[in-house]
């Protein structure tokens, strides 16, 4: 029962409504329990007020100057609130809100190809994943540990040994990640050729075996320790900075889902110019040109620049950190419409009845039933990423990447030998009959309606306009925050003043700050918290 309604039933249950031989004629008598009126929560006085909006806009409790500057005043002084919102503490406390929403940590992560790790053994660094020894030495051994020897056609010797295997020496690096220190690498591994004798360009996708292919100038083809950690945190780094950016400028908080520019770093940087193909991830074709990247170094993990990107770039919904976060469209989609939109897709609590024969029967999950009671709203949803790679965060141009591919549809018809990007992105084998007609098109396509077809190539930015325009985001975004700041779900009358703090947020420019304050000045977060 809320506030409200107890309120009334305790003035009538005093005779100053309706009157007290009503309500005894009308019902039982009321136990004891009942009729004891809650007790209204008293708000905060002004000491402990300036102690939770300091926790909550700043992280960290109010110092003792702070405390006594109080002693003079009647309450919290406006300009103090609004100080605190305009400072780099709150652009912080927003961050780690969001990462609450979005899940940013990513370094769980494990994009590097097995063949592309070095191991320590000794004082040797060696490629011990995958079987890149075994074609080379024999067997999953390191090198001899002493300097390496090349013959008169500079190439690189290698000595039998008692075991079956032959093996070269190590060279000297400088490993990016590590570049002013010295290292032995096994002279193989070591190798720094840009093209390889067999015509591979080394250090692009299927090179990892090739006998005059190593890890490149420095390594940088190779993976070392944490070095793709940092390559993680990085991306993660990157988002939060933009989340950062947008408070600490007070930009309208639809800048989240339209913005076009990217906040890249040394890592990120190295990671784009060098190891796009060296890992289990699809990021390629990347989503702006990577010649254009500023100069930095793996090293300038603490250098940020701003890029600009085109206009396929929706904010944070196309950001690398929440692409390989949500690595599937479907995930993509529902992250959004449960964080934003406030409308988790859940079965109902009834349950779903799969036993229908054509529950396995059909392919497309929008027709399919028990699927479709989800799907049919997720399905065309998810479209708005089809042109972002699942499994990584590529984007697929429209001229490369046609809604409907040729040499797709011929290897698909025919059985020919398709290409990777073919069996990547399009739709090359069909499981029944109701798949046969999409054959060749780009998977984003398939099973969509006439209607759905443009979320493909407007992307993410169009489904998140159209959530402000029709006023979803905003009454989800104030009452969320209104959520986290309170501390616990709102409920009853609380629902309604949600609902007003969203028409303000709208009137104010969606501006964040504006919103925070607004629930921290309210009645209700005074005498909640």
């Amino acid at each position: 029962m809320t506030r409200l309604s107890w309120v009334v039933l305790c003035l009538v249950a005093a005779g100053v409504v309706g009157g007290a031989s009503a309500v005894a004629s009308a019902a039982p008598p009321m136990t004891s329990a009942i009729q004891q009126c809650p007790v209204d929560t008293p708000a905060l006085d002004r000491y402990t007020y300036l102690r939770a909006l300091s926790l909550d806009l700043r992280g960290s409790v109010p110092n003792v100057a702070e405390l006594k500057a109080l002693n003079s005043t009647a309450d919290v002084p406006d300009n103090i609130i609004d100080g605190w919102l305009a400072s780099k503490a709150f652009a912080d406390q927003a961050v780690r809100r969001h990462r609450d929403l979005l899940w940013n940590n990513i370094v769980n992560v494990r994009a590097p190809l097995a063949p592309t790790y070095l191991r320590k053994t000794g004082q040797l660094y060696w490629r011990g994943g995958g079987n890149t020894s075994i074609y080379v030495r024999g067997d999953r051994v390191p090198c001899l540990d002493v300097p390496a020897t090349w013959d008169g056609d500079g190439q690189i010797i290698y000595k039998q040994q008692a075991d079956g295997t032959k093996r070269e020496g190590w060279v000297m690096v400088s490993p990016y990640w590590a570049p002013t220190t010295k290292i032995k690498v096994c002279a193989h591994d070591a190798q720094a050729t840009l093209v390889s004798p067999t015509g591979k360009t080394c250090g692009e996708t299927g090179t990892f075996y090739d006998p005059f292919c190593g890890c490149g100038p420095n390594l940088r083809w190779c993976h070392y320790g944490s070095s793709n950690v940092v390559v993680m945190q990085s991306f993660a780094q990157s988002l939060d900075r933009a989340i950062s950016e947008l408070i600490l400028n007070d930009a309208p908080y639809t800048h989240l889902f339209t913005a076009k520019t990217l906040w890249v770093n040394g890592p990120m940087v190295f990671f784009y110019q060098h190891q796009l193909h060296q890992i289990r991830l699809r990021m390629t074709p990347a989503p702006f040109d990577v010649a254009k990247l500023p100069k930095l170094a793996y090293s300038d993990v603490d250098k940020w620049v701003e890029i600009p990107l085109g206009p396929q770039h929706a904010g944070v919904l196309t950001h690398p950190a929440f692409l390989l976060r949500f690595q599937t469209n479907f995930s993509r989609a529902n992250r959004f419409y449960n964080t934003f939109l406030c409308q988790p897709f859940q079965a109902p609590a009834t349950g779903i009845d799969v036993s229908a024969v054509t529950a396995t029967n059909q392919p497309d999950l929008q027709q399919r039933p028990g699927c479709k009671y989800c799907h049919a709203l997720l399905g065309p949803v998810s479209s708005f990423w089809g042109r972002w790679t699942e499994s990584g965060a590529g984007f697929l141009n429209k001229i490369d990447f046609p809604p409907t591919h040729p040499d797709c549809e011929t290897c698909a018809k025919t059985g020919q030998l398709c290409t990777a990007d073919c069996k990547n992105y399009y739709l090359t084998k069909a499981s029944a009959d109701a798949e046969k007609p999409y054959l060749g098109m780009l998977q984003a396509y398939v099973f969509r309606q006439d209607v759905h077809k443009h979320y493909v190539e407007q992307g993410p930015r169009l489904m998140a306009l159209g959530a402000v325009a029709d006023n979803r985001l905003p009454r989800c975004v104030a009452l969320r925050t209104a959520e986290w700041l309170v501390g616990r779900e709102l409920e009853g009358e609380e629902l309604d003043w949600a609902q007003g703090l969203a028409l303000d947020f709208v009137k104010n420019g969606y501006r964040f700050r504006s919103l925070v304050r607004d629930i921290v000045t309210s009645d209700l977060y005074r005498r909640v918290r």
